[in-house]
């Protein structure tokens, strides 16, 4: 799973910049881009002086997005439509399949759809039903 963050919106609703919300938290600019970059995660103890700096819970500052959502984001809309169409799979439904839970991804694909879309996205067919 991906870690996402809504630091960059958060902040800009207090009208903090970068810089603002570093000194505030006890580390550097830089940090703050990666954070927002997503490309860096960060130790309990700074996710919660950034918490207590936004004034929000953990939860609503990050979230986790499932990999199956992750790997069909990496794919070009030219291999996800050539894929749909080998398989004989909806294209609309394939794209969203990284919002389906559980439930719904068994009650709208075969489980030889799935296997399939598993071999596709180049994960385990177990991945598939992580939820976030």
């Amino acid at each position: 799973m991906k870690i996402i963050s809504r630091i960059k919106d958060l902040r800009n609703e207090l009208g903090l910049n970068q810089q603002d919300l570093a000194d505030r938290i006890g580390v550097t600019r830089q940090t703050i881009y990666f954070l927002e970059k997503g490309t860096y995660n960060p130790s309990l103890t700074i996710s919660f002086r950034i918490a207590e700096v936004l004034n929000k819970p953990l939860g609503e500052i990050f979230f986790q997005v499932p990999i199956i959502k992750e790997k069909i984001e990496d794919k070009s809309i030219k291999e996800v439509k050539e894929f749909a169409e080998k398989q004989d799979i909806d294209y609309n439904l394939l794209v969203s399949i990284g919002d389906l839970n559980e439930k719904d991804l068994l009650k709208k694909f075969s489980r030889e759809e799935l296997e399939e879309i598993a071999k596709f996205l180049e994960i385990d067919f177990n991945d598939l039903f992580i939820d976030a």
